[in-house]
């Protein structure tokens, strides 16, 4: 989340991958799913780095940015391109885990909405992990705490597993 406003509307649902819920701003959350179908649709180089310049909600993982790197790579505009044999994809650096994107919900400074996460009831807690960052976790044995506490922020919450596991690629 960009500045200190709090999202209005979110989405929320299950990560499998890290076996937590989490939370996403429903309008990101849309844009980045789009954003990543389009990702899958490409099967040329060409596909893959024209659509890199489009993309406002994330970026073409192993798409050359240039023509010269491109040309030191050996690769044409034709030669074939599939996201999920890329670095960034077997690194798991993309798409960006969910629960991640929960940390982004949030300005730091908004103590509040930070407080509500944290509380004992819902139990929310920063995991770091060494290769991929740090993600929120939040127990999905509290799912309508979660959903309690982000009504008392003002919130509209919907449930969209759907939706979660095409942010994560799947």
């Amino acid at each position: 989340m960009t500045g200190d406003a709090r999202p209005s509307s979110v989405v929320y649902g299950f990560y499998r991958l890290h076996e937590s819920l989490c939370v996403i701003d429903r309008d990101r959350a849309r844009a980045l799913s789009d954003a990543i179908a389009r990702v899958k649709e490409c099967t040329t180089v060409g596909q893959a780095m024209d659509l890199n310049r489009e993309l406002s909600a994330t970026w073409v993982p192993g798409a050359p940015e240039s023509a010269e790197e491109m040309e030191d790579e050996d690769l044409t505009p034709e030669s074939p391109y599939s996201w999920d044999d890329t670095g960034a994809v077997l690194d798991g650096d993309w798409p960006p885990m969910p629960t991640a994107l929960t940390l982004e919900l949030f300005a730091e400074s908004d103590v509040e909405a930070w407080a509500a996460l944290k509380s004992p009831p819902m139990g929310a807690r920063r995991i770091t992990t060494t290769l991929n960052g740090d993600y929120l976790e939040i127990d999905p044995a509290r799912e309508q705490v979660l959903v309690d506490a982000l009504k008392g922020l003002g919130i509209d919450a919907v449930r969209d597993d759907a939706l979660i596991d095409t942010l994560s690629g799947e």
